[in-house]
């Protein structure tokens, strides 16, 4: 078993992203999420610099934008699709979507411990 040596805790969720890479946009899911660095999973191979931009949405009111620089990256093959996948590592959140994304982060924890709660 790996030990695991995070910083911060991880959390799993389904968020659209969009990647500002120097050729233009690409679209993804954020599959998890951490105040360090999150995991996205593309269906295109994204033409990636080391560091590039995010703009992702916990929620239909908010947006967050963050620089981030890629940790390392991989394909996924399931049943039906071949996925992108890569790990990145953020390098500047400004402060007020850093806050977002604490509370977004903090929802989806709490959420997730009621739910066990109210689990029969």
């Amino acid at each position: 078993m790996a030990i695991e040596i995070r910083s911060y805790p991880r959390v799993e969720v389904n968020w659209p992203v969009t990647l500002v890479i120097e050729t233009g946009l690409v679209t993804g899911t954020i599959r998890n999420l951490s105040l360090a660095g999150t995991l996205i999973q593309c269906s295109t191979v994204p033409d990636l610099l080391y560091s590039f931009r995010l703009v992702f949405r916990p929620s239909e009111r908010q947006q967050i934008l963050a620089t981030v620089e890629r940790v390392w990256a991989g394909t996924q093959i399931s049943d039906r699709s071949i996925f992108h996948i890569m790990g990145v590592r953020f390098t500047y959140i400004p402060e007020h979507d850093r806050n977002l994304m604490t509370e977004a982060i903090s929802n989806v924890l709490w959420d997730r411990k009621i739910g066990r709660c109210l689990s029969p």
